[in-house]
């Protein structure tokens, strides 16, 4: 098993984390509930080299056969390029992200990606703004009226509910 795809982080450790992602979330009035905390075995890959793009490679050792039927899947890797990812099933975050601090961004930065990740589960894109959660690499968490706007009506999608006009 290659230690980079093994978590470090434990079941109390990843609550508390989806606690300061609802935080973050909450000023869209948005939460995350959690369906349960699994520990998933990745599959046997060949050793990463040093042409493939951690993306790929990652997202080839996870078994996504394991993943819930009703749930939105995020999988955290101890180390990989970038600090998450997603393109469709599942959300991958790394728990070692590089990142730049901005005023009025979060401490907690594992929390911070996994949020800016679930953003793009609904469907926002990736902002130049230093302290907007869709910005790379940064550690803001603000979002604008119109990404609040989107995520709500995305996310009353993936629930099967319309949005109200």
């Amino acid at each position: 098993m290659n230690p980079r795809l093994q978590t470090t982080l434990t079941e109390k450790e990843v609550r508390a984390l989806f606690a300061e992602v609802n935080t973050i979330w909450a000023p869209a009035g948005i939460y995350f509930e959690l369906e349960g905390v699994d520990t998933l075995q990745a599959h046997e890959i060949p050793a990463k080299r040093w042409f493939i793009k951690d993306r790929n490679w990652v997202k080839s050792a996870i078994p996504t056969h394991q993943f819930s039927p009703t749930a939105i899947d995020v999988c955290f890797v101890q180390d990989m390029g970038p600090n998450g990812f997603f393109y469709g099933e599942p959300v991958v975050v790394c728990e070692n992200p590089e990142f730049h601090k901005v005023t009025g961004g979060t401490a907690n930065i594992v929390a911070r990606v996994t949020a800016h990740e679930l953003g793009h589960v609904l469907f926002l894109q990736h902002r130049q703004e230093r302290t907007n959660l869709m910005a790379s690499g940064k550690n803001g968490i603000a979002l604008n009226r119109q990404e609040v706007q989107d995520a709500r009506k995305r996310a009353l999608e993936i629930l099967g509910q319309q949005p109200r006009p």
